[in-house]
């Protein structure tokens, strides 16, 4: 883990220097799972954003032996979306390593590419969440700090499985499992012999067998250390076949790292009509304790409901489940009349953690979508006269029905004006003027923009979404209508 305002001091280093520790090599890599077919798809931003029109894609599928089947290079040069199907690359494919390298500075190591694993009945979305190091240095910064991976959803009625990956090395350890609980703490390992670039399905019940210490709880799992890799877990529920993950996130309640006030953190997202909105937040933040509460708000951006205030202790056994509808009923509002809803979490004594993380879970029957953010506050680095440029994807097609909300991170602040453009495969199909009201929502339907593409087999449109507040932020939750399992993410 590096240290959050070692973040915070790179990026402002890179805002007054920006030849400065230039980055030319962003890489990922992608499992292949079972029941799913995996695919790569992004908006070449590289050109959108930068305005660089020679960057290389480099795709190489690795065999169940860590082994080389083939590589294949692909040159982006025009403004669309591009897919890459990886399952239908190469047979016998265990994983694929996906490079991109430029000449011009790509500023930031990973790349902005969304990994899916489609089945039947599901669509499985997660931004990249692994890759290799670029050099021996940024393994010096990256992997200073070992800490446990945390923020891993175990409940009643699902199976909680993670995936790890091998670096660039075959990994030989022990992923050491402890799920802690109001009735006490159970601690488990599951030894590794995993070749390079390959993954390792581990699902819960292999670990703990007995149905009684899987109870939903927080669980923490520790990594081996390797070399010139950075690995997040994939972790997530399955039912039957499908599946729903998303990427893990540290667990800093061993790391003493705070903002220099006691001022409450915060962030805004939207609520989606027809689904089911629940916070969940573990006690994974630096040692302290926190008082939350939720506002929610309606479409002129005014608030309908003040929640109750909940405290989480970290460390600890205990995390908040705060469902919104219960909130909403508890206050006598509708929830079709609500278009966002802020959380706020100020520390009971002491300064606030830097690192404030926690899930969005959203749904209606099936498996929800579980998508991992973390609160704002006021001391993160704002360059001067930066704007808001974001941009997502939107699955369509398939049976694949998706919810999009653009919002303002900030609580407040001015009303702005926002140009969202969506892309395909072919290029700019549609563009827009939408006005964002503070603590309101702009809520797409991909219909609006290109009503034929939801009659398609599943399908990626990408929005960008550009406007003069720094803080915009998207996200997309996907819903199966057959099967009521969804997937979300967060824009770039």
């Amino acid at each position: 883990m590096k240290p959050f305002k070692d973040h915070e001091a790179a990026r402002q280093r890179h805002d007054e220097h920006p030849a400065r520790d230039s980055v030319h090599r962003s890489s990922l890599l992608v499992p292949e799972l079972p029941g799913a077919e995996a695919e790569i798809a992004f908006l070449n931003h590289f050109l959108v954003k930068r305005g660089y029109d020679r960057v290389a894609c480099r795709i190489t599928s690795i065999d169940a032996q860590g082994e080389k089947i083939r590589t294949a290079l692909h040159m982006l040069r025009e403004p669309r979306v591009h897919r890459f199907a990886l399952s239908h690359m190469a047979q016998g494919a265990a994983s694929h390593l996906v490079e991109f390298f430029a000449a011009e500075n790509l500023v930031v190591p990973f790349p902005a590419v969304m990994i899916n694993h489609e089945g039947p009945g599901f669509l499985n979305t997660v931004h990249a969440f692994n890759r290799v190091l670029n050099d021996v240095f940024e393994d010096d910064a990256v992997n200073a700090i070992q800490t446990p991976e945390a923020s891993i959803d175990v409940e009643a009625g699902a199976e909680t499985f993670v995936v790890f990956m091998a670096g660039a090395e075959r990994c030989r350890g022990a992923l050491e499992f402890e799920l802690a609980t109001p009735r006490g703490v159970r601690a488990a390992a599951v030894e590794l012999d995993v070749p390079r670039l390959c993954p390792r399905v581990i699902a819960l019940r292999e670990v703990f067998a007995d149905p009684r210490d899987r109870r939903p709880g927080v669980l923490r799992i520790r990594q081996p250390r390797q070399p010139m890799f950075y690995g997040r877990l994939l972790a997530g529920r399955r039912s039957d076949d499908a599946f729903t993950a998303n990427h893990s996130y540290y667990d800093s309640s061993a790391s003493h790292e705070y903002w220099n006030d006691d001022e409450e953190s915060w962030r805004t997202y939207p609520m989606f009509d027809g689904l089911q909105t629940i916070v969940r937040m573990y006690p994974v933040m630096s040692p302290g304790r926190l008082a939350t509460s939720i506002e929610v708000n309606d479409r002129r951006g005014r608030a309908l409901a003040r929640s109750e205030t909940w405290e989480i202790e970290s460390p600890g056994a205990r995390f908040l489940d705060i469902d919104l509808s219960r909130v909403l009923a508890s206050r006598g509002v509708a929830a079709t009349d609500t278009a966002t809803f802020t959380v706020r979490a100020r520390p009971v004594s002491g300064r606030a953690p830097t690192r404030i993380n926690h899930q969005l879970l959203y749904g209606r029957g099936g498996l929800f979508a579980s998508i991992n953010v973390s609160l704002r506050h006021r001391s993160m680095f704002v360059p001067n006269g930066k704007t808001g440029f974001v941009w997502g994807q939107i699955p369509v097609g398939g049976g694949i029905h998706p919810h999009i909300g653009i919002v303002a991170s900030t609580p407040g602040g001015p009303a702005c004006d926002v140009q969202v453009t969506l892309y395909d495969e072919t290029g700019p199909r549609a563009s827009r003027t939408q006005h964002l009201v503070p603590n309101g929502a702009i809520a797409l339907d991909a219909g609006d923009f290109e009503p034929d593409s939801i009659d398609r087999r599943s399908s990626s449109i990408w929005y960008v979404a550009h406007g003069s507040r720094p803080d915009l932020c998207g996200f997309t939750v996907s819903r199966h209508a057959q099967s009521g399992h969804s997937s979300g993410e967060h824009s770039f």
